[in-house]
């Protein structure tokens, strides 16, 4: 637990990061769509590398801990779209859920199995 409190951390401080460099972005006028992918890109990079970290440091069954961190982070992203989205629920988003829950059980397996053998 407290391994993903950590992650909910990190992600946080990448979340505010990525507003900033967003807002940034369209303060210069760099198109709509070119900030959504980049926004995709690095959520997809997110959820990937903290499910691999905590894929590493669990004991077995990687997809479970990729599924754990997933889940966590996920629900700061529905948070986060409950106040900014006008609406919540559509299919496009819920891709998007699927995509990263997947990116994030993958990043938790591949964590498990690199994971260093302590005998």
């Amino acid at each position: 637990m407290k391994l993903l409190l950590k992650s909910l951390g990190y992600y946080s401080i990448f979340i505010i990061l990525l507003v900033f460099i967003c807002s940034l972005l369209n303060l210069i006028g760099v198109n709509s769509t070119i900030t959504n992918l980049i926004l995709f890109i690095f959520n997809i990079s997110a959820f990937f590398i903290l499910s691999y970290k905590n894929g590493k440091k669990a004991t077995n069954k990687g997809y479970i801990a990729g599924l754990k961190t997933s889940f966590l982070l996920l629900l700061v992203l529905i948070i986060i779209n409950l106040f900014t989205a006008k609406n919540f629920f559509n299919i496009a988003t819920i891709i998007y859920y699927i995509i990263l829950i997947l990116v994030g059980v993958a990043g938790g397996m591949l964590g498990i199995n690199k994971k260093e053998d302590t005998n």
